[in-house]
């Protein structure tokens, strides 16, 4: 059997055609590799970042630790409260860090606060 020059032609643009295909394949590989390194290269660079920005943990410390934020931030969005204002409470300058009782303490809460001499404690 012999093939008219028509079969030829077309073979030949179907070779051609399926050359430029592979070089497209191998080009779309080539790209989707230097993709997931870059990604990667990211995800260290933002591990790296929270991991300074939490006073260098690592690993599982910092995951649990991001992760108890999130969901406490979750709560408090779901009870109602923005963002701003949580924020606000996280910047509140008023907040007693120190556990002790002094002046400004009075101040806020008023002449209402007395001390008793008398032990009320359970360990009679």
């Amino acid at each position: 059997m012999r093939k008219s020059k028509t079969d030829t032609v077309k073979g030949g643009v179907l070779a051609e055609n399926q050359a430029k295909i592979n070089s497209a394949d191998k080009a779309i590989k080539a790209a989707l590799d230097r993709k997931r390194k870059i990604i990667m290269e990211s995800k260290l660079y933002i591990y790296g970042q929270l991991s300074e920005l939490y006073g260098g943990m690592q690993g599982q410390a910092l995951l649990d630790t991001v992760t108890a934020e999130h969901t406490l931030i979750d709560k408090l969005t779901a009870s109602g409260m923005t963002y701003e204002q949580i924020s606000e409470l996280a910047d509140d300058s008023s907040v007693d860090t120190d556990n002790s009782f002094d002046e400004s303490d009075a101040d806020k809460y008023g002449k209402q606060m007395s001390f008793s001499e008398t032990d009320h404690s359970y360990s009679e």
